[in-house]
């Protein structure tokens, strides 16, 4: 193929010169072409395979613009498209009580609905607890805790509240001095 096609193409320049003129280019070009295909058709001994070559052949011939096209689309598509996921936006200290004070009246108005309902076994429900009529009175909308456990939490945990001043002012440095103590040799 390589051979023949290469013999007409010296044979056309050379007779009437470099083709310059397009149209003249394309003809050139589709005659060998076409001329390729009938020697891979005649140069192979099973039709199915020799159509399968000639059609792949064209296909690859042709789908150049598409795919070309594609990928131009897919370039300018790409900037819009978010692979990433955005990174969440962090609560503040306001936010987040706010977002816990709602969510914990939710799941209670959701608890006590559920108390409500004909399914709720409440003989089983008050045999298990300790205190039955603060349970009982939570389901008729009573708050469920009672205040002196509000109290009782905000010194622990609150602002300047023990447990964080525990966290915040204990030093490993007192800790490592009580445990290095040298010890007197009895006398």
């Amino acid at each position: 193929y390589v051979m023949v096609v290469g013999f007409i193409s010296f044979a056309v320049c050379y007779r009437y010169g470099p083709l310059v003129d397009e149209k003249s280019i394309n003809i050139l070009s589709w005659t060998l072409q076409l001329l390729g295909l009938l020697l891979i058709y005649l140069g192979i001994q099973i039709q199915q395979v020799a159509f399968a070559i000639i059609v792949a052949s064209l296909l690859s011939k042709n789908l150049e613009y598409p795919v070309s096209l594609a990928l131009k689309a897919w370039r300018k598509v790409r900037g819009y498209v978010y692979w990433k996921p955005q990174p969440r936006r962090l609560l503040t200290e306001e936010e987040y009580q706010k977002e816990a004070e709602e969510e914990t009246r939710r799941a209670l108005e959701e608890l006590r609905k559920c108390c409500n309902s004909p399914e709720f076994s409440p003989w089983r429900a008050v045999s298990r607890l300790q205190s039955p009529k603060r349970f009982a009175d939570f389901i008729e909308g009573s708050p469920h805790l009672m205040p002196n456990e509000v109290s009782v939490h905000a010194q622990e945990y609150g602002f300047g509240g023990t447990f964080f001043e525990d966290e915040f002012f204990d030093t490993d440095d007192e800790d490592e001095e009580e445990e290095v103590k040298p010890m007197m040799k009895p006398e």
